[in-house]
């Protein structure tokens, strides 16, 4: 275990590979916001041996984030109700959610930082999920800590790559950066409002000033119009790109604990890597160590390997394998389970996209047991994005 921990930070924290445009690419500063309304699991049908059950879920979603040279911010809300069907019974549930995360850098602007990860949670229903309870339905859990290196989200190239392949340009390294370096002064408020460079530059005519200076920049200054349809659809909007590392350890704990409920958190060491393979696809990796404060506590392990890709506008793909492992506070194993996930997306229409997934989750046995038969879970997901 401990040679396998040590190997995964190495390979995330020291790893570096060339990654073409994006290594030229600065810092962008941008702000971007999306809401959606969806079925996460519109469908979905589970079976081992002869258990089956039934779910049917629907929700709502908010995301807000904005990357500057020195500091990292982003939150959200999201709203989300379950229906529940085993056998006799059936139950329903409510949650909603407002994570938040931001990142302050000092010295630098990929280098030492302090951050703070954390959810307001609250729930309601039928049943009340394994977090809360009918005397406690709310928590806040937080964490805080440092570390080092940076994670870029680098969108602009993957926008920019979709306005120079609609507008029939060339998709060199020198177009792609140029109308990057575009892109990455739009910037909008939580109203949609054009903010910064452009609205300070050119007042009322920002927007048409914007889209007629990518145009020019991908040398095809009467393509303004086909620029808009980019930057403004969801359809070309889904895919982001990241490029980077980081390394960082904090303490974790729960801020909305019920009377008498004692409990001293967690303390983590997480770290994760990026690299885009392409302008069409993506790699990510991540690890994960947590170790439970309280007398007793114990510990757990995750990885994490996702690889995604465009096939298209339309049609976009996914595949990852992830680990998970604990144990007590003796060292003893109390088992995991590695999952194999595949997930392809369709957009139809203008605004909304349709998603089916595949998972096969394989038990790993605790000390002194044996494992559990595998399980096999296929999904389907309907989201129509507002904007």
């Amino acid at each position: 275990m401990k040679k396998l921990i040590m190997t995964a930070i190495f390979m995330l924290s020291s790893f570096v590979l060339s990654q073409g445009v994006y290594d030229q690419f600065d810092i962008p500063e941008f702000q971007s916001q999306s809401f959606s309304v969806s079925g996460d699991d519109l469908f979905r049908m589970w079976s081992k041996g002869d258990a089956s059950e039934t779910d049917i879920n629907v929700g709502a979603n908010y995301d807000s984030k904005s990357q500057r040279p020195g500091f990292n911010l982003g939150y959200g809300l999201n709203f989300d109700y379950d229906s529940n069907s085993d056998g006799d019974n059936s139950s329903s549930e409510w949650t909603m959610g407002a994570p938040f995360n931001a990142a302050q850098y000092f010295g630098g602007t990929r280098g030492a930082f302090g951050f703070a990860d954390g959810e307001l949670k609250m729930a309601g229903g039928d049943v009340y999920p394994e977090w809360a309870n009918e005397d406690d339905s709310g928590d806040l859990n937080l964490t805080i800590g440092a570390g080092y290196g940076r994670i870029i989200d680098a969108t602009p190239i993957a926008q920019a790559y979709a306005i120079a392949d609609a507008l029939g340009v060339g998709t060199d390294d020198a177009t792609l950066l140029a109308i990057a370096g575009v892109v990455g002064k739009y910037q909008e408020d939580d109203e949609g409002m054009l903010i910064g460079f452009y609205a300070s530059e050119y007042k009322t005519d920002a927007e048409v000033q914007f889209y007629n200076d990518v145009a020019a920049a991908a040398g095809a200054p009467d393509g303004a119009m086909m620029v808009q349809k980019v930057m403004t659809s969801p359809i070309y909007n889904i895919s982001s790109r990241s490029t980077g590392y980081w390394v960082r350890a904090g303490h974790s704990n729960n801020y909305m604990r019920g009377d008498g409920d004692e409990d001293k958190g967690d303390f983590s060491l997480e770290a994760a890597y990026a690299m885009p393979m392409d302008v069409n696809a993506q790699f990510t990796a991540g690890f994960g160590y947590h170790m439970d404060m309280n007398e007793g506590g114990g510990t757990s392990m995750s990885l994490e390997a996702v690889y995604s890709m465009d096939h298209s506008y339309l049609w976009q793909s996914e595949a990852s394998f992830t680990y998970s492992s604990d144990a007590d506070g003796d060292g003893n194993s109390l088992g995991g389970d590695m999952t194999l996930k595949a997930q392809t997306s369709y957009n139809v229409l203008n605004q909304m996209s349709v998603t089916g997934s595949f998972e096969y989750i394989m038990d790993v046995a605790a000390d002194g047991q044996d494992a559990d038969d595998a399980e096999m879970i296929i999904s389907s997901t309907v989201t129509y994005w507002v904007f």
